[in-house]
């Protein structure tokens, strides 16, 4: 039997013997199928088509408003469905509004945007005058 590198590395185990001889043939035939799946490994992530890009988490259908806010809102996320309120008044001033996030202000005061159907901006727009939520502002309740 021709000596091979790997019986010179191992000579204890791929020595001169049959036995040896058995076992450095099933490790020649591991590493070419070890190498045979490394190669369609590789091949297959090559022609693969790339991944299809992630749908947005929130789409903004309507404008944007940023609204006072009377009471936290610390208990919404970004996404939820909220309804918009004056406060002491039983009937919303819109609803379906979806709330994109909220911050405060340097002098204080809760802000939340909210994205609005259309129809709904006029009605709140009338409602931030001197006399509607320029006074407390506005509460949102959430699933509205």
């Amino acid at each position: 039997m021709a000596s091979s590198r790997l019986a010179k590395q191992f000579p204890s185990l791929f020595g001169p013997s049959r036995r040896a001889a058995w076992r450095l043939s099933l490790v020649r035939r591991a590493l070419a199928v070890v190498a045979i799946l490394l190669a369609l490994h590789l091949t297959l992530g090559a022609v693969r088509p790339p991944a299809a890009a992630p749908a947005p988490a929130t789409e903004r259908a309507g404008p944007e408003l940023s609204l006072p806010l009377a009471m936290p809102a610390d208990h919404l996320l970004p996404g939820d469905t909220v309804a918009v309120y004056l406060p002491g008044r039983g009937s919303p001033v819109a609803t379906g509004a979806r709330i994109s996030g909220t911050s405060q202000t340097p002098s204080g005061t809760t802000v939340a945007r909210v994205t609005l159907r259309r129809t709904d901006v006029e009605p709140i727009l009338r409602q931030m005058g001197d006399a509607g939520a320029g006074q407390g502002g506005f509460v949102l309740v959430a699933g509205g």
